[in-house]
């Protein structure tokens, strides 16, 4: 498929609301910060409530315990899967002159 003028707008655009949504991310995450500095456990605005609460994650690490039992190549080749393609769209900054 070749190059396209709107092909190339796509790209652009693209980028550009990667960046904006980069920027809101780092808004929102200074505004939850603001939230749990409070010490509050919920604050009401005029529209919503945020609640504020803590909460511990637990993770188990799988491999690390399957290491233990020492599986073979054919064990692990016997359980594991391939799933469906699926594409992926990866932005680069252009070099100059290119």
């Amino acid at each position: 498929m070749k190059n396209t003028p709107e092909l190339s707008a796509i790209v652009d655009r693209i980028a550009q609301l990667k960046a904006q949504i980069s920027d809101l991310t780092q808004e929102e995450g200074a505004l939850k910060a603001a939230l749990i500095e409070s010490g509050l456990e919920a604050v009401n605005g005029s529209e919503h409530r945020a609640a504020i609460s803590w909460t511990f994650k637990k993770t188990t690490d799988w491999r690390a315990i399957a290491e233990k039992f020492d599986p073979s190549r054919q064990l692990i080749a016997a359980h594991t899967s391939t799933g469906e393609p699926f594409a992926t769209v990866r932005l680069f900054g252009r070099k100059q002159g290119a």
